[in-house]
This record gives structure tokens, C-alpha cells and sequence, in this order.
């Protein structure tokens, strides 16, 4: 009974100092607020963890009261030191938690610029051990104060501090800082920026769009942190490539310089590098059972452009099934996909069919082959831009390599030769050296073909031998000539007709 009845006397004489302290507050002049305030407010905050209904009903007054007073007077400081001393003991209550970053962001709003540049990074120093709501609010004021403070430079002290935050706190505000360069502001009717999820769109502007300066001078100034910070090539390379793919100039042009000078080395093949990109590109295609405001969307059409031109310098990029497929089918088929995009992913395409091991091959290739036949089909013969030829050219070269690595999708039966013979024939004058190539290493594929197979092929060979398209006759000669014997009449009858061509190199 003793310790019921001593906290009941606690409880009533809290109540009691809150109520002296609430009427100094209503007696104390504007000019001497501050002072009060840096002992009234941690007192009056820490109450909240009685169980007391009248102690919080009299906090919730004086804090009433205290928003009245300071919301319209910023030059009213709060006592920032001693709430976030409150907010990071141990033993501190939820709910006093709650009100105590309230208070810490109004605080830190207040502070002047020199302040704020240098509390920021000692209060993201150990954000890994606070509640994700709390996360947000200080990763959002330290974004503000580094578009505020370091987007033309960074002092040496501050930098230090930012260079000295590590383990899980250094990753979750590079994440952040990812996610801030990332966004975009918004289209019309858009929850979410190019690259990320409603949720990580709200938790970068917390539902307040950033747009124009603002934004630019933030992304500057992340990026002058990030370089202080002097992380692992590999670790700031997807950053400084968003960026580079930037709607503002001056972040692109920083970006570029910073890739070039401080990531050049990454190495490409690095596994965990390759999943980020790959993540830039393609969002979360395909993945199921993920709430819609955390589906990340695949980046805008400039990243993946840029995104594209990696891909196609990377080993593990042709490796890393499904992730590969779903990049190629993007390009080809996605929405939102453009002309340049495709003829990416057909390059692409022939990287991987060049580069993949044969288990990897052999998931993808029939696969992206059947996905290379339906964009063929859906391109006219007309079409002749040089983006269109480029990507026909690819598809091309990506049937030949093929091919040559799995005969096994083409030998059951002719119709990849009738549709490259027919290639020969119809398709652009510009193109046809590069299907003469294909045509030529597709022939492997028919060594030793079923017989029915076969007897197809020798009337297929036997039609294009005699057609006006001298390249549909070369390779009719050259499949006469590499799929059968000596022995064989139809070659033979083949290759007489070749030795009697206008054209010197079939003879």
C-alpha cells in the first residue's frame, strides 16, 4: 500500500509544480519565453509517462499554451539539447518520445544556420536506433539543412561528422539520400517519383512536394556529402548514375564529375552493385505479394538509358536471372519503353547471349528468342529509321549467337532458316551483311538435323539458290556446302548452279 499511496503523493505534487508552471508561463513576457522554456519543457514533456489522468491533462494545457505562444515567433529558441538528452534515454516512455521529437524538429527549425549544419549530423549519427516514424522526421530536417547549408560547399567539421557515421546508421542515410536524388517532382495524378514507392516518395517530402530550388539545392548538397563521406565505389555508383539522369542540369553535371572521378573503379561485376541497378531499372516487376505503396516503380526512360549502356559492360549483368530477362523484355514490350530503349535491349540482348553461362542460357534463351521473333513481327519492312535498323540489326546478331550456343531451339525444325532466307529477300540492302551473318552461323544449328529436317532444308536451299538477292544466294551455297557431303546430288546440283554466278565471291 505504501508504494501506491508515494506515487499517488508524486503524482499530486507533479500536478502541483505543473500547475505553478503553467501559471509562469501565462505571466512570463515574450522576452524571457526561451529561458523559461528550457527548464518548463523537458519537466513538462517527461510528465507524460505518469498514469496520471490529471498530470497529462495539465501537460497537455501547457503545451497547448506554449504552441500558441511560439508558433508565430521563430526567433523563440527551444531547449533542443536537453529533449533529444530525454528522447535517447533508455527508459524513456513511448509517448514521451512522441512529443519529444515534436518539439526536437520545432527546435531544430529554430536553431541558426551554423547550428543546424552542425547538430545534423550528430543527430542522424545514431538514427538506426529510433521508431521509422522518428527516422523520417530527422532524416527529413538533415536533408533540409544540407540543401539549406552545403550545396555550393562543406566545411572540414562537418564533414568529419558526416564521415564518422557508420554501420547501419551510415546505410540508412545513404538510402535516404538515394531516395531524395532519386525523386522527382510530381506528374499529374502520381503518387509516387520514377524509382520508388509511394511510401518512399512520402517518406523523402513527408506529403509535401519538393520542387524547383529547393530541391535542386538539396540534391547538390547530398551530393557534396556523399563525396566527404568517401564511401566504397561500389556503394555510391547507382547514386552518382541517378544523378547523372537528372531533370536539373546542375545535379547532372555534378553527378557526371563525381561518377568519373569517384566511382570510376567500381567493379561491375560486383553481385550486390548489379542487384541495385537492376532494382533501378526494373522496380519490383514481377514481384509478388507486396503492398502497392511499397511497389517501387522501374526508373525514369533517361536512367534506364543510362542504366543500359552498364548492363552491356557487365558480365554478371548477362548472369543474373530473372532480373536479365525482365531488363530485356522492359526495353522491348514495357510500358512507357521507346525506340532508343529498345534498340538498348536488343544490344543487350546479344551482350547476354554472348556472356551468359549455360545455365542461365538455358532459362532466358527460348525465351527472349520467342520475345526477338514477336518485335521482328511487330516491325514492317518500311521502317527505316536508324534507330529501327539498329534494332532489327541486333535481333539479327542475337539469332546468330544463339545459334551457335544452343543449336538444340532451332534443329527440330526449318522455319528460323525459311524466316532468315526470307530476310534476305525483303529486308533493307543496309541490313542484309548482318543477317548473311546470321544466316551463315545458323547453319550449325542443322548438322546432323533429323532426316525430315533435312529434306526440308535441301528444298529451302535449292529455291534460294536461284533468287535475284545475290547474299540469299551465297548462303544457300555456303549451307549447301557445310551441311552435306561430297555424296549428296541436291549440294552438288547447288553448287554447279554457284560455280555458273555473276557474283564473284559465290562462284
Amino acid at each position: 500500500m505504501a508504494d501506491s499511496s508515494d506515487s499517488q503523493k508524486s503524482d499530486a505534487e507533479r500536478e502541483e509544480m505543473l500547475d505553478k508552471m503553467l501559471t509562469r508561463l501565462a505571466l512570463c513576457d515574450d522576452s524571457k519565453l526561451e529561458n523559461l522554456l528550457s527548464k518548463l519543457l523537458p519537466y513538462c514533456i517527461s510528465s507524460l509517462s505518469s498514469q496520471s489522468a490529471e498530470v497529462r491533462k495539465k501537460v497537455m494545457e501547457i503545451l497547448s499554451h506554449v504552441n500558441k505562444r511560439v508558433k508565430h515567433q521563430p526567433h523563440i529558441g527551444l531547449p533542443l539539447s536537453e529533449l533529444w538528452k530525454v528522447y535517447v534515454e533508455n527508459t524513456t516512455a513511448p509517448m514521451v518520445k512522441n512529443f519529444c521529437i515534436v518539439y526536437i524538429e520545432m527546435g531544430f527549425e529554430r536553431l541558426c544556420i551554423e547550428e543546424k549544419a552542425s547538430m545534423a549530423p550528430e543527430l542522424v549519427a545514431n538514427i538506426s536506433k529510433l521508431p521509422p516514424q522518428h527516422q523520417e522526421i530527422i532524416l527529413r530536417s538533415t536533408a533540409k539543412v544540407i540543401g539549406e547549408c552545403h550545396s555550393k560547399q562543406l566545411g572540414d567539421n562537418v564533414a568529419a561528422k558526416y564521415k564518422l557515421i557508420n554501420g547501419e546508421d551510415r546505410q540508412l542515410l545513404f538510402e535516404f539520400f538515394l531516395h531524395t536524388v532519386l525523386y522527382q517532382p510530381p506528374s499529374q495524378g502520381m503518387g509516387s517519383s520514377a524509382g520508388l514507392s509511394i511510401r518512399q516518395t512520402d517518406r523523402v517530402t513527408g506529403k509535401q512536394p519538393l520542387k524547383g530550388d529547393t530541391l535542386l539545392m538539396r540534391k547538390l548538397g547530398i551530393l557534396n556529402i556523399i563525396e566527404a563521406m568517401e564511401l566504397a565505389p561500389e556503394q555510391v555508383y547507382p547514386l552518382y548514375v541517378v544523378a547523372c539522369s537528372d531533370s536539373q542540369e546542375p545535379v547532372v553535371k555534378r553527378g557526371e564529375e563525381l561518377l568519373k572521378r569517384k566511382a570510376s573503379a567500381a567493379n561491375l561485376d560486383d553481385p550486390d552493385l548489379m542487384n541495385r541497378l537492376f532494382l533501378l531499372f526494373n522496380g519490383m516487376t514481377g514481384v509478388e505479394n507486396i503492398p502497392l505503396d511499397s511497389r517501387v516503380n522501374p526508373g525514369n526512360v533517361a536512367l534506364r538509358m543510362r542504366l543500359m549502356s552498364i548492363f552491356c559492360r557487365s558480365i554478371k549483368a548477362a548472369n543474373s536471372f530473372p532480373s536479365t530477362l525482365q531488363c530485356i523484355f522492359g526495353c522491348i514490350y514495357g510500358s512507357g519503353t521507346t525506340s532508343r530503349l529498345k534498340q538498348l535491349g536488343m544490344e543487350f540482348t546479344v551482350w547476354v547471349f554472348k556472356h551468359a553461362a549455360m545455365d542461365q542460357l538455358k532459362l532466358m534463351g527460348p525465351v527472349i528468342v520467342n520475345g526477338i521473333l514477336r518485335s521482328l513481327d511487330g516491325y514492317s519492312i518500311t521502317e527505316s529509321d536508324a534507330i529501327s535498323r539498329d534494332v532489327k540489326s541486333f535481333a539479327f546478331q542475337a539469332i546468330g549467337l544463339i545459334s551457335q550456343r544452343m543449336p538444340q531451339l532451332f534443329r527440330d525444325k526449318i522455319d528460323m532458316a525459311v524466316r532468315l532466307f526470307d530476310a534476305l529477300k525483303v529486308e533493307d540492302p543496309f541490313l542484309r551483311l548482318t543477317i548473311q551473318e546470321a544466316t551463315n552461323s545458323l547453319a550449325v544449328a542443322y548438322k546432323g538435323a533429323p532426316a525430315p529436317v533435312l529434306k526440308d532444308l535441301e528444298a529451302l536451299l535449292l529455291r534460294n539458290s536461284q533468287v535475284d538477292q545475290s547474299e540469299a544466294r551465297f548462303c544457300a551455297v555456303r549451307w549447301a556446302t557445310s551441311l552435306f557431303d561430297l555424296n549428296h546430288c541436291p549440294s552438288r546440283f547447288i553448287c554447279m548452279l554457284g560455280v555458273a554466278d555473276s557474283k564473284l565471291d559465290i562462284r
